[in-house]
Formats: structure tokens, sequence, C-alpha cells
């Protein structure tokens, strides 16, 4: 699942006509010294993305957003809930190698030219790569992880990690808050995410400290107080949302530019029944009524096929609990002069747009969806999620007619990035398909729209996490008292992994970096990292 990524690594691409005194220094050569702020950000970001986009793929695999066809590799070993070392290594790589260490460089060059917009910034992104990859993995190196000449860095735990996750997002809101010298470029030179929009920015920090504590939920110091007060400052609309607009080059055969979902699930991503069920609300306590209406974002999620009688019809689903995920479904061709498949399981539909710019008289084998689209969108965080958020945390609090509105506006507000039309989405948001009644609103509800809204992101595995999947107390499938409805264990459940059926994932595995060159480090941050049961051990904040 890894990608190229358009702008290179080390925030070293860059031409410059300036005369520089050191004429040792070469401007039109890679170093660590010449670049300017403007040209180490944006790097910095495309490099962050990508990482966390696909820590995201792998998530929807593990979650069962997504199925995959067969073959036994690390997609499919990740529906099975395995994820080996190799299948750990993208995330991990993206952040230390590619992004982590040009961070520093980047505030020491900001500071040179008082450009303390730059500097928030980089610590935006430092406090998120590792809030979420401490989530991800549970544990990693933080403190000792740049230091020159120090090959094996100690682990830290995650707990750890967020307390320096917090205090950084709150050093970066004050910079982005000060007035930069008249030295220094503007933001909008090189911030390839918001275009320049400190005020994003300062709310992207806010949005994050919500949603970092918020997983604290089984906690005994879990403070939703402080989650609503983060989140009025995170953003409020849209328009405030993070969100990485990739490019569609047509005729250009590089995907360098292209969206990351495309690039990751490529052609044998599969949509789940799990996941149908829930746009269709097709689960135990699910919203239903005399005024039901199709949700409007089905098909811009779900692929079609055009059939033989040109007609577009609907993917079918894959069921994780069945046995068809054992070696299933298979992957097929297409003939255009036979006009066949060279299967029956042509019936489950690729979700990567097919043909992608479909000629007078070419059969459509695939609408694709919207996050697979090759200039599509990715949904860094949003008004969305922070709306979810605080449907969840007003739910805690009894507030049930706050949180129904804002389980509303999380709707809507996906419904909008997503381009579905005002009206169409009143009309829906006023259906019996979305609860109307603040008393009928359950957590459930919640977190299952959440679940949509979030497609392919790391945070619907930290919700999952923290939700318990749809278990009772005792880690027992339970549909009548579990959130997420219909979440089971898959049929080909990696049983080493979890050999009791009250075990879940809970962590990712420690990549082999790590595991080949640091293994000492790993085993005294936990004796257990090397045996397969460390996937079912809960992260720090998924333990009272």
């Amino acid at each position: 699942m890894k990608k190229s990524v358009y702008i290179l690594l080390l925030s070293i691409v860059f031409t410059s006509c300036k005369k520089w005194l050191d004429i040792n220094e070469n401007p039109s050569s890679p170093n660590s010294t010449v670049p300017a702020p403007e040209q180490r950000l944006p790097p910095i970001i495309a490099q962050f993305a990508d990482g966390y986009e696909s820590a995201g793929t792998r998530v929807a695999f593990l979650a069962q957003q997504l199925a995959v066809t067969y073959a036994n590799n690390n997609n499919w070993n990740l529906t099975r809930w395995y994820s080996n070392v190799s299948s750990a290594n993208w995330p991990w790589q993206s952040w230390y190698v590619n992004t982590a260490v040009n961070i520093q460089p980047l505030i020491e060059a900001s500071e040179k030219v008082g450009a303390y917009h730059y500097i928030g910034a980089a610590k935006i992104m430092k406090a998120w790569g590792f809030g979420y990859l401490a989530d991800f993995y549970g544990m990693l190196p933080y403190d000792e992880f740049d230091i020159p000449g120090n090959l094996t860095p100690r682990f830290d735990d995650g707990a750890y990690v967020q307390g320096k996750v917090i205090a950084l997002l709150d050093e970066a809101i004050a910079d982005l808050q000060k007035s930069q010298e008249i030295t220094a470029p503007d933001l909008a030179e090189g911030d390839i995410l918001n275009g320049g929009k400190v005020e994003n920015w300062i709310r992207l920090a806010y949005g994050l400290k919500a949603r970092f504590l918020n997983h604290l939920t089984k906690k005994a110091d879990y403070n939703p107080q402080a989650v609503l007060d983060a989140l009025a400052s995170a953003p409020q609309s849209d328009e405030q949302s993070s969100i990485m607009q990739y490019v569609d080059e047509e005729g250009v055969a590089d995907n360098s530019k292209a969206a990351l979902q495309y690039v990751n699930i490529g052609s044998t991503g599969r949509i789940t029944k799990l996941y149908y069920d829930y746009l269709s609300n097709n689960y135990t306590g699910a919203p239903t009524g005399n005024n039901n209406m199709e949700d409007p974002r089905m098909d811009l999620l779900i692929p079609r096929m055009e059939n033989r009688e040109g007609q577009l019809v609907r993917t079918q689903f894959v069921d994780m609990s069945s046995d068809l995920p054992k070696a299933g479904p298979s992957s097929y061709n297409y003939s255009a002069s036979s006009d066949r498949f060279s299967n029956k399981d042509s019936v489950y539909v690729q979700l990567r747009m097919d043909p992608a710019k479909p000629q007078a008289g070419q059969r459509i084998l695939s609408t694709g969806s919207w996050y697979t689209q090759r200039g599509g969108k990715g949904l860094l965080l949003t008004n969305a999620e922070m709306r979810f958020i605080e449907a969840e945390v007003r739910l805690r609090l009894g507030q049930s007619a706050e949180a129904l509105t804002a389980y509303k506006a999380g709707i809507r507000s996906h419904m909008s990035i997503m381009g579905i039309t005002p009206t169409v989405i009143e009309q829906f948001l006023s259906s019996s398909s979305v609860i109307q009644n603040a008393g009928d609103l359950t957590m459930s509800h919640i977190m299952i729209q959440k679940y949509i809204a979030l497609s392919y992101s790391p945070e619907v595995w930290c919700d999952l996490r923290r939700m318990n999947y749809c278990t009772d107390a005792s880690g027992s499938y339970n549909e009548t008292v579990g959130i997420y409805k219909g979440f089971k264990r898959p049929s080909h459940v990696f049983i080493e992994a979890y050999p009791s059926p009250t075990d879940w994932p809970r962590r990712f595995a420690v990549p082999s970096y790590e595991i080949n060159f640091n293994i000492e480090q790993v085993r005294k941050a936990n004796p257990n990292a090397e045996s397969p049961t460390y996937l079912n051990e809960p992260v720090w904040w998924d333990q009272p």
C-alpha cells in the first residue's frame, strides 16, 4: 500500500536565484540547512498524509469497511486481523524516515526568519504524527527518536506520548496566534493543506486536542468538558476542515499526485456487507419508519457495474463472518471482445472507476467510490468528525437534545463535503432513516454514522476499541448492548493472535525495522511484543 509522493523527501526539492554568502552552500543541492520554511513544509504535509491515510487503509480492512480479493498477502491478512511486521511498516517508515526527522529543521529554519506560523504548523504535524501512531501501535520512540548516532532509541508508552502531544498543540496555538516578522514567508507559500489559512491551523490544533482527549473515555480522568472546550475552537464548518486535495492528471500514468486511497486500495478492494448494512440502515435498532429514504451517499460509496442489458447494478457484498473470505472472492478479468468476465466473482465490483474515463460504447465495469477517485480528497480532520465527537460527549452528559443536533450536523457535514446538494441532504435528515426524537438517540446511532463519515480513517479503529466493538462487558459478541451492531469476528480470524471468542484487535504489530534492529528496546517496553497475542493487548487508553 505504499505510494510515491509527489513532493520529494527531506524538504530538499527547490530552486533558488538567491545569492548565498557561504560559497560552500549550494542552494540547488540537497542538504539540511539551505531550504527555506516554505520549501520544507509541503513535503512534510505530503509525507504525513501518505502515512496517515495508509494507516487508514489498513484500518479499513481490519475494521470491516473493506474486504479484498483472495491472496495470501498483507491486505488479506489484515481482514483476518493479522498485522504482521511487514504490513506494519509503512506508516512507521513514512513518519520516522520521511517526516518526523524533518520537523525540527523546519522549526529551526523558521526561527531564523521569525516565521511563527510555520513553527506552529510544524508543531501540529509533530503532535499529530506521534499522537496517531501512539494510538496505532501503543508504544514508540519519542524522546530518543532523533538523537544523532542513537540507532536503538527507547520506546515510550502511548500515555507519555499523549502528554507531550497535548503540550505541543498548546505551543502550536500560541505560535500561530503571533504576528510573523517582516522577514518571514507568508504561510500560504508553503501550505498545501489549508491554503495559508492560519485560522484553519489553529482550529486543526483544537480539533486534534478534542480527538485525543476523547480517546480517554475508559479512564477515570476522562473530562468531557475539556473535550467540549476544545471543540468550541475546533472546526465549526466544512470550510474550516483540514482536507487534502489530490490531483487527477489526465493522460499521466504516474500516480504520485493521485488520491492515497485510489493508490492504496487499487483494484483488489471490495465492499463488505457490514459497511453496506450501515449505509442502508440494516442493523439492529436502526432508524426506520413510514418516511424512509435511501442514504444519498449510497451510489457515491458503493460501486456499481453495467450488466449486459446496460443497467447499472450494485456490487455484491462480502460477509466477513461467512466462509467466503477464507478463499475469496476471486479477482477477475474482463474481455471486451466477448463482453464476458473470467469468473462469477465479477459480481463483487472493484472500487476503482473502470474505465477511468469512459468513452461512448464502453461498458462500465465499475462506477468506483468517492474515496477512490484519482483526484479525490483526504478527509484528515473535518467538521463532520467534530460534530460526532460532540454528539457522543453530549449523550454521555445526558444532553440528548444537543446530542441529536450534533448527530444530524455530522451527517450533514459529511454529505456536504461529498458534494450532495443541500436540498437532498435536508430531505434525508428529515426522513425516518435518521433519528428524529432525542429520546430515541443511542450511542450506536452516533458511532455507526461516524464510522461512515470517517471511512478509511485511522480514527475508526480508535472508536471501535473504545466502544468494545459489539460486545458486552465480558468481551463476548452481544447485539443487545454492543455499539457496532453486526460487527463479528471474521470467519478466517488469525486464531494464533485471537484464540478466545472474547479477543479483538487492540494494537498493530511492532514494525520489522524495530524487531530486526532494536529488539532489546522493544522487549524492555513489552516482553510480549514478539508474540501473536500482542495484537490483542489493549493500548493504554483502551483499559480502565
